[in-house]
Formats: C-alpha cells, sequence, structure tokens
C-alpha cells in the first residue's frame, strides 16, 4: 500500500457523522419521555408516603389529645398548635413545607378517636385515605366524603 491510500482511510465522513447524530437524536427523542414518565411516577409515590406520614402522625395527635382529655378531638377538630406538632412530626420545616412543597391537612373525620378519613395537601395535590377501603386516592380537587 501507499502512503496515499493509508490517508485516505482514516477518519469518518461527514455523511457517516450526521447519520450517527441522527440515530442518537432519535434515541434520546424515545428515552426522555420514558424518563420523564419515571421521575413523575417517583414524586408521585413520595408524596403518597408523606400523605401517609401525616396520617399516622395526626393519629398519634389524636391520642395524646385523647389522653389529655382535649374535646376538640370529638369535634373533628384539630387545632392549629396540634398541627404544628403534626408537621414538624413528619419533618416540615416552620412554614410546613417539605421539599418546598407546602403540606397542610385539608379534611379529617374522626370516629372513635380514629381517623376514617383524611386529606392532606401536598403542593397543589390532595391524597384521601379512607380507612374503611384502606385506600388512598390522589386527586386535583378536594373531595367530599359522601
Amino acid at each position: 500500500m501507499t502512503k496515499k491510500t493509508l490517508s485516505k482511510n482514516k477518519g469518518f465522513t461527514l455523511v457517516e457523522l450526521i447519520v450517527v447524530l441522527v440515530i442518537l437524536a432519535i434515541l434520546a427523542a424515545i428515552l426522555v419521555p420514558t424518563l420523564l414518565g419515571y421521575i413523575d411516577k417517583a414524586r408521585s409515590e413520595k408524596d403518597f408516603a408523606t400523605a401517609q406520614a401525616v396520617r399516622v402522625a395526626t393519629q398519634a395527635q389524636i391520642d395524646e389529645l385523647y389522653g389529655k382529655g382535649i374535646d376538640d378531638v370529638k369535634k373533628n377538630n384539630l387545632d392549629d398548635n396540634a398541627k404544628k406538632a403534626i408537621y414538624k412530626l413528619v419533618g416540615a420545616d416552620s412554614n410546613n413545607k417539605i421539599d418546598g412543597q407546602e403540606i397542610s391537612i385539608a379534611d379529617i373525620t374522626i370516629t372513635s378517636n380514629q381517623i376514617t378519613d383524611i386529606t392532606v395537601k401536598i403542593g397543589d395535590k390532595y391524597y384521601k385515605y379512607v380507612s374503611s377501603t384502606n385506600t388512598w386516592a390522589a386527586s386535583t380537587a378536594p373531595t367530599t366524603t359522601p
């Protein structure tokens, strides 16, 4: 082989590089929405776990208040101090925020000092727990108990 032939075969042509870039762009277009779906699912699962933690902390606070003989528990009402204690138990900061999302108890029903229904607002979503079915449901608007 001559020196001319060797130098001719070095490197890639412009067409080959463009083909590789097009293939990479197609793969990226397929993978990015899939990865974003996984991120949204993980965020939703984290919010459900936070709502469950709020439910458990609320039940603990109800038990404590009941032990002290406070009647607000019987009226399905928790005062601001009780709610602040609940939010502190789940790791919220002084502004009732976890990971930048505000949390609050939107609605609660207590029967015989046990939570039968609770709706927890996290960010702009509502997470409702129903004890009779032991299920959680997420929505963008508060739901009422029928």
